[in-house]
């Protein structure tokens, strides 16, 4: 899946500060730093599935945490990260999420970050179709 069509809504400094803030809202970077973490601990041969698992069961009620003590071999994770296009696969999908924004905007935090984890889940699945028939092996290139 390409979301190269994304690009645009980063088209000026106003844009960016606006999707910056939006970040900052309703635990985004936090929930970001916990798909990248269990990524990197765990290694998957398919990232994709991984965090779409990951979100399933936050969207089923898991108080999911940081795993401790992210993999301590940096050249392995450097290696498996371009293997798998894991920094491009994230640009992506945060990039998705900021076009979806409007979306999100509600007074109820906890409604709107049932709604984001939704779209997590749809954009994963998408992407999984996506890739499905695809010679990847698991990467996240598409």
């Amino acid at each position: 899946m390409k979301n190269d069509d994304n690009a645009d809504i980063l088209s000026d400094e106003h844009a960016v500060e606006q999707a910056k803030e939006y970040l900052r809202q309703g635990d985004t970077v936090e929930f970001f730093e916990l798909m990248t973490s269990g990524i990197l601990k765990k290694q998957p041969a398919n990232p994709i599935q991984y965090c779409l698992d990951r979100v399933m069961a936050l969207l089923n009620g898991s108080t999911d945490q940081p795993l401790d003590d992210v993999s301590k071999n940096r050249s392995e994770d450097s290696r498996y990260m371009k293997k798998h296009g894991i920094s491009d696969f994230l640009d992506r999908w945060v990039l998705a999420l900021i076009a979806e924004r409007r979306g999100f905007d509600c007074e109820d935090q906890e409604v709107a970050n049932r709604k984001r984890l939704e779209f997590h889940r749809e954009y994963l699945q998408r992407l999984i179709a996506d890739t499905r028939d695809s010679e990847t092996g698991g990467s996240v290139r598409a």
